[in-house]
């Protein structure tokens, strides 16, 4: 059974938007963005609002292009 290295939370406890996005795109291509867009959705869904947000970074990211800087939500902080 897999156990995890450490306690987390959210997504943010385990990777960075960009990172996660790096890796959509290797995994879904072109579909990348709708891919995040329904792990957002999912999440928001299930009332998980700090899964949402990093989803909601990882879209941002996916859409991102080298001339436009997008603002991306940080981890929230509580």
């Amino acid at each position: 059974m897999f156990e995890t290295p450490f306690d987390w939370n959210s997504f943010w406890d385990l990777t960075s938007p960009e990172e996660a996005a790096a890796t959509f795109r290797e995994i879904y291509g072109a579909a990348a963005a709708e891919a995040a867009a329904e792990c957002a959705t999912a999440a928001r869904n299930d009332d998980r609002e700090n899964d949402h947000r990093f989803w909601v970074a990882v879209s941002a990211e996916l859409s991102r292009t080298d001339e436009t800087a997008s603002a991306v939500p940080g981890p929230p902080t509580h």
